[in-house]
């Protein structure tokens, strides 16, 4: 690495020397370079490498972590949450890891038996008359497009439960919700599900045991209950990065590890970047660090070195509108006349596309893996989605899918009901608007946003609203419609 000056900011989390630390760091504000730099600090001062307890949440994030301390000759095993929690269960036991087909046969095999199928799916069944039984609408739907449904909605619920770390008290917690909803018909049909999932989970649970596997949350789960008995490595310092990212499970795991080695805590992340809520993500946790690990010193990473000043102004008015965000005044030494460019087109992308700069440095965004099928055409280029996206930079990046539709962007497909015991409850599309930040925020220039003239995303509607003077659009004849309205208004 390159001999690189660092800012106040950065100096000021490498020289801190608080029990608790929560870095937040805007998008292009260097937390990995501040990491590093940490570490080696902490190394010059005598801290062993092995005392340093490294992780982040994914794979190729730790891989990437790694390699880089590497080359500053500091050899650290950065782990991912599952592999300390894996690693910590194998020097107390010998398990497996179970496969992902095995909640979904137990789900299967349940719901095939379940004689009230019918009621949690709640469909109507006017196709096949008022007189139809019970056992005959079942069949149908077991061979419906509503079964596969069904049970992807009982693993997401088991799985958000495990990452809680919830037990079966917690049941009854969700009973006594559910006594609370006004009508009876549903009242009735969530305490049908709440008792089925219930079985479910401890028929998986029993399965897990009498095998001797453990799943992802188990990993989590069982590796904090090892330690509160046995202890661990007595570690000095915990650094985690991506910390908006945490899970309730993760959390407990990191303060019992913390209760047992004394270890100072630095947390590093973005809460205008967090989105993936749909994992087990709690962003309260990151909001409210101070009330789980008291005392802590809060510094904030200003200076991004990737997006221009304009770019930044356009989206931070833009991520404020969530109620429950983390104001920051980020600044850059960059800058450009428009960080954006509208693109409109009436039907299709292939209409414009031949229009559109691009080249081998340009990545293309979409909100889900089939909108790649909107591309006419790749070239050198690069498409991912925007959770893949996460932590990439381009020199140009073109997003797509701008569209007002169910799975246009915003996404608006909503929770399933049975899901609102789990999840946090979302408002005016907050995760999907931390979303947006984070695609416009991969771009080291400017954003190139296809929009459908006749039909555009909500956000597309807004961001002219609040930041107009930064956007480019090169349809005039859209331009002089939205200028006509803006007057007359």
């Amino acid at each position: 690495m390159e001999k690189i000056k660092l800012d106040r900011y950065q100096k000021k989390v490498i020289k801190n020397k608080s029990k608790n630390l929560l870095v937040i760091a805007g998008a292009g504000c260097g937390k990995t370079l501040t990491i590093i730099y940490k570490i080696k600090y902490l190394i010059k001062k005598h801290i062993m490498p092995e005392e340093i307890l490294c992780i982040t949440f994914t794979k190729s994030a730790a891989a990437e972590l790694q390699n880089k301390l590497k080359k500053e000759n500091i050899y650290i095993k950065v782990k991912t949450f599952h592999s300390l929690g894996y690693e910590i269960i194998k020097r107390n036991q010998q398990v497996k890891l179970i496969d992902n087909q095995t909640l979904e046969k137990i789900i299967i095999n349940k719901l095939k038996k379940f004689q009230n199928l019918y009621q949690i799916i709640n469909v109507k069944f006017t196709e096949i008359g008022k007189g139809s039984i019970p056992i005959i609408k079942n069949n149908i739907l077991i061979n419906s497009k509503y079964f596969p449904q069904i049970i992807d909605i009982i693993k997401t619920f088991i799985n958000l439960f495990k990452s809680n770390n919830y037990n079966l008290f917690h049941f009854n917690k969700f009973h006594q919700i559910n006594k609370k909803e006004n009508f009876i018909k549903i009242r009735k049909r969530h305490k049908l599900f709440l008792n089925l999932v219930k079985q479910i989970y401890q028929e998986y649970q029993t399965y897990l045991k009498e095998t001797n596997q453990i799943d992802f949350h188990d990993m989590i789960n069982k590796a904090t209950e090892i330690i509160k008995e046995d202890g661990i490595y007595p570690y000095k310092y915990i650094i985690i990065d991506e910390y908006q990212d945490t899970s309730l499970n993760k959390c407990e795991l990191i303060k019992e590890i913390q209760l047992k080695t004394n270890a100072k805590l630095i947390a590093v992340g973005d809460d205008w970047q967090s989105i993936y809520q749909f994992t087990g993500s709690n962003l309260e946790i990151f909001l409210n660090f101070k009330k789980y690990f008291p005392k802590a010193k809060i510094i904030k990473l200003k200076q991004t070195y990737r997006n221009n000043q304009e770019l930044l102004k356009v989206a931070k008015k833009f991520i404020m509108q969530n109620k429950n965000q983390i104001n920051k005044k980020l600044f850059s030494k960059k800058h450009e006349t428009y960080p954006i460019h509208i693109y409109y087109y009436q039907n299709s992308i292939k209409e414009i596309w031949s229009k559109i700069p691009k080249n081998n440095k340009t990545i293309i965004l979409g909100r889900n893996q089939k909108d790649l099928n909107k591309v006419p055409k790749l070239n050198n280029m690069k498409y991912m989605t925007i959770h893949k996206s996460k932590g990439l930079e381009a020199e140009k990046v073109i997003i797509i899918n701008l569209e007002n539709a169910i799975t246009g962007f915003p996404n608006k497909i909503k929770n399933n009901e049975y899901l609102q015991y789990l999840t946090q409850t979302k408002t005016n599309y907050e995760e999907e608007r931390r979303l947006f930040y984070v695609a416009l925020t991969r771009t080291k220039t400017n954003n190139i946003l296809l929009v459908n003239k006749n039909n555009p995303s909500v956000f597309i509607t807004e961001i002219l609203k609040q930041s107009k003077k930064y956007i480019k659009i090169i349809d005039n004849n859209v331009k002089n419609l939205y200028n006509k309205k803006r007057v007359k208004k």
